[in-house]
Formats: structure tokens, C-alpha cells, sequence
């Protein structure tokens, strides 16, 4: 019977690295990976020696450079029930591997068949570390309260996958990047115990050694297969580093211009018309990857304008508005192209992350060190419609698609720039006075249009903008108390 378990990419059976050779390889990537970690000193001595203690792997030292308070020790929790274990791995492939799609489901279902299966023996540390961490995220994604039972149970099976690192973190394995991409994934919802920026670092770091940041060569004897799952976790580490970068103002682990890799899916046609509206056995089973898609092409602009924005130099441009205004029509063009069948829910997820960029975009850089008052009046709008959906998504209870870590970055950023704009242009902003763009050739994009609300009757300008900014204000410190009691306090 042919294996269904070609998205792990596992060569051979997994077993402790013991020989001199892999032993050395090890080291060797130990070396290599410590030098990156800015951080950390190396004795300069220790260079190509080769003489570590069996206390050192790779392994110990990702978990070691990632780890920020220890994980308690004596949580590691025993796999649920078959069933309560089915419950959470379609919550997890319905609302997070839907964007991002770092192994396939053939896969991950011969991995759960396996560590339930009466004979523990078809088994191994992957099948293992899969299902706990899926499990882990699951759990956590799902708490509303740092400490509640859902994010115990998170930690105890992140604390039960790790006990498998030694034989699923090795340097030159597709599958230790997709255990660190997990890994990532875990961190975004519990920002106290791993360190996702350091992770998807090393993800990176990892990801650029195998030379999954390019395609291989036309003619290349590779089968399909295994160059889509290239691609494919290629572009979820693309995904979660650009994202961290963003909300972590950071340098990307490697920039655009080095990578070149296609996107392994690919938009699903329209639905077509058929009698009473069925549609058979098999298109009911398909799976769809327009939202990763959708989100890869996301980040894609956001990499492009944030790298031109804040890493490609100092020096501010004499006319950026014309690069601004495009970048919001590319952003806005790309939200008017999310397919008809895009559930409300992800839909909502997309334009929150819109309105940020939007906001992200426009306000000071080093490109543009002071705003336009068109742009601030844009700003102050953008602001004002990203708390009221924040706020929303996050007190209804079935929006289940992903919110991390990041979003309470995201909003604190947002409700910072809100107070700047307002602080430096009160009267106008207040008044409800909309200042003229900056001019552009005609052959550039447009400014964006200016959001309008209606006054409501017998109301003055002045009190309504008032109002408007002091809910603004409400509702970005609601969003940020509420994301206070799922995630505690942040050093």
C-alpha cells in the first residue's frame, strides 16, 4: 500500500543522531545557527570544534535561545479521546491551517491514525509531535483567559510535543521546519513561554539552508509532490515572518529579492450552476487553499511596502504621496478580489488586517517623517473603523478565525498612532475639516477616498467627532483590557 505520508518529507525512520558524521553535521548547523542569534556569545575558540558534550543538539539549543519562561514542569498531557481529539483538529484545519497550510491533510490523518492505533509501534517522535501540537494550538486559540482550562490543556500538550524535539528538531529535515513553523504558531497564542520571533527565525534560518527560498531548476528529476510541499512551507514561514516583522518592527530574516518561489495554490474557479444546486461527492471533500492564497498575496504587499517604507534606507522622499496612494489601491483592489464564497469571518479577518496596513502605511516612516493633514484625516478615519471592528470580532463568540498575540500588538499600535494624529491636528480633526491631498500626475493612482459619516440630525460636527474619537479611544482600551485577561501582563 503506497504511504500517504509524503507532506512530512521524512527520510527514513527518525532515530537519534549517534554517528560521527551526523554528529558532526550537527554541530557544524549549531555553529551555524548560534552565530545568527545576535544575542548569544560563542567563544571564538569553539568554532569548528567539535568536541561538544552530549548536553548540547540542536534541539536543546532552538527550545534554549526560544524559550522565555519555562514551560511548568508536570503538565505534559496524555492524548484525549479519539473523538474530543477529532473536535479540536477540525477547529484547528477549519480556522488556522486554512491559512496557513504548512503540511496536508492525508498527511496529518495517517500521523493521528497512528498514535491511535492499537499498536503503538507505527508511531514515531513526528507522528507524535504533529498531533500534540496541533492539539496545543487548538487549545490555546480557543482560551479566553490565560490560566483557564482550555490553555492548560494547550500546555500540556506543547509540553508533551517537546519531550519529542531530539528526534524532530535536525538541521537538513522539511520536517524540522514544519515542527518549528508549528512551533510559531503555538507562540503567537502564548507569547509568555516561546519567543515566535526567535522561532520563525529559525525556521528561516533552516528554511534557507535546505534552499527551499528558491524553486529548482527546470528539468529538475523532483517528483510533484515533493515540490509542492517545498513551496508550501516555503511560503507559511514567508507568511509568519513577514507578519512578525510588521508587528514587531523588525528586519525580515531574508528580504524578497533573494527568494523566488511559486505559489503552490492556486484561486478555485467559480462555482458553477447546477440542478437544485448539488454538486457532487468529490467537490464536496475538496479541499480549498484560497484563503492561504489570499494571505500569501497579503504579505506579499505588506513585505513590498514596509520594505520600501522602513528598510531600504533613511533618507525621506521629496514626493512619496504617489507611492503611498498606489500602495493603498494595490491593498484595496486586493480586498475587493476576495472570492464571493469567502465565509463573514475570514472576510472580517482580512479587513481588520486592511485597515491596519492602511494605518501602518500612512503614518510617520522614514521615508515620510512628517504626514500630509490628508493623510492624518485618513488615519483618523481608518482608526476609528478599525477599533469598531476589532471590538466586534472580539466579543463575538463565533468568530473563530485566528486572533494571536499580534492583534494585541496590532491594536495598541493603532490606538498609538490614533492619539498621535489627534494630538497634533485636534481643531481640524475635530472640526471636520478635510484638507486637500497632496497633488499627483494624473497618470498615478488616486488618493484614497475619504470614508464619510453621516452627521446625525441635530447634532454639530465638532460634538459628533468628539464622540466619535472618545469611542475610538473606548474601544481600543476595551480591546486591550480584553486581550489583558487572555494573555496577562507582557514584560
Amino acid at each position: 500500500m503506497p504511504s500517504r505520508r509524503q507532506s512530512y518529507d521524512k527520510q527514513g525512520a527518525v532515530t537519534p543522531t549517534t554517528s560521527k558524521a551526523q554528529r558532526r553535521k550537527e554541530v557544524t548547523a549549531i555553529d551555524d545557527l548560534v552565530s545568527d542569534f545576535g544575542y548569544l556569545s560563542v567563544n571564538a575558540t569553539a568554532r569548528d570544534f567539535y568536541g561538544f558534550t552530549s548536553a548540547m543538539s540542536y534541539a536543546r539549543l532552538i527550545l534554549s535561545a526560544c524559550t522565555k519562561d519555562p514551560l511548568p514542569q508536570g503538565t505534559t498531557k496524555a492524548l484525549p479521546a479519539r473523538y474530543t481529539a477529532t473536535q479540536l483538529v477540525q477547529h484547528y484545519l477549519n480556522n488556522i491551517f486554512v491559512l496557513l497550510p504548512v503540511f496536508d491533510e492525508a498527511s496529518f490523518y495517517a500521523s493521528v491514525d497512528n498514535v491511535y492505533s492499537r499498536y503503538p509501534e507505527q508511531a514515531d517522535a513526528l507522528d507524535y509531535w504533529m498531533v500534540h501540537m496541533v492539539l496545543a494550538i487548538a487549545n490555546v486559540s480557543m482560551s479566553e483567559q490565560r490560566g483557564d482550562h482550555q490553555y492548560l490543556e494547550g500546555i500540556g500538550h506543547v509540553c508533551a510535543a517537546i519531550g519529542y524535539a531530539e528526534d524532530v528538531l535536525h538541521p537538513g529535515a522539511i520536517s524540522s521546519i514544519q515542527a518549528l513553523v508549528l512551533l510559531t504558531e503555538y507562540a503567537m497564542l502564548d507569547p509568555h513561554h516561546l519567543d515566535s520571533w526567535s522561532l520563525i527565525g529559525a525556521a528561516s534560518r533552516a528554511m534557507v539552508d535546505l534552499g527551499l527560498h528558491h524553486d529548482p531548476p527546470k528539468g529538475s528529476p523532483m517528483a510533484k509532490s515533493k515540490l509542492e510541499l517545498r513551496r508550501r512551507v516555503f511560503h507559511c514561514v514567508y507568511a509568519l515572518d513577514r507578519s512578525t516583522s510588521l508587528v514587531q518592527t523588525r528586519a525580515f530574516s531574508f528580504s524578497d529579492d533573494s527568494a523566488k518561489v511559486k505559489i503552490p495554490f492556486t484561486k478555485a474557479p467559480p462555482p458553477q450552476q447546477t440542478p437544485l444546486n448539488q454538486a457532487g461527492p468529490q467537490q464536496a471533500w475538496l479541499q480549498s487553499y484560497e484563503h492561504a492564497l489570499e494571505l500569501i498575496n497579503l504579505r506579499q504587499l505588506q513585505s513590498i511596502w514596509y520594505t520600501d517604507l522602513f528598510q531600504s534606507g533613511r533618507a525621506p522622499w521629496n514626493e512619496p504621496y504617489p507611492y503611498l496612494w498606489q500602495t493603498c489601491e494595490t491593498m484595496r483592489k486586493w480586498f475587493e478580489g476576495l472570492s464571493s464564497s469567502t465565509s463573514q469571518n475570514m472576510r472580517a479577518f482580512f479587513e481588520v488586517d486592511l485597515l491596519y496596513s492602511y494605518v501602518y502605511v500612512l503614518s510617520p516612516s522614514p521615508r515620510v517623517p512628517v504626514i500630509d493633514p490628508f493623510a492624518a484625516k485618513l488615519i483618523f478615519e481608518y482608526c476609528i473603523r478599525y477599533a469598531t471592528l476589532m471590538l466586534r470580532l472580539v466579543s463575538d463568540p463565533s468568530y473563530t478565525a485566528p486572533m494571536t498575540f499580534y492583534d494585541a500588538m496590532r491594536v495598541y499600535m493603532t490606538g498609538r498612532q490614533f492619539l498621535d494624529v489627534l494630538q497634533h491636528n485636534t481643531e481640524k480633526l475635530l472640526n471636520g475639516f478635510v484638507p486637500s491631498h497632496p497633488s499627483v500626475r494624473p497618470t498615478s493612482a488616486p488618493p484614497p477616498p475619504m470614508p464619510v459619516v453621516p452627521l446625525p440630525p441635530g447634532d454639530t460636527v465638532i460634538h459628533f467627532n468628539t464622540l466619535r474619537s472618545y469611542h475610538c479611544i473606548k474601544q481600543v482600551t476595551e480591546c486591550l483590557t480584553r486581550f489583558g485577561m487572555r494573555w496577562g501582563y507582557m514584560r
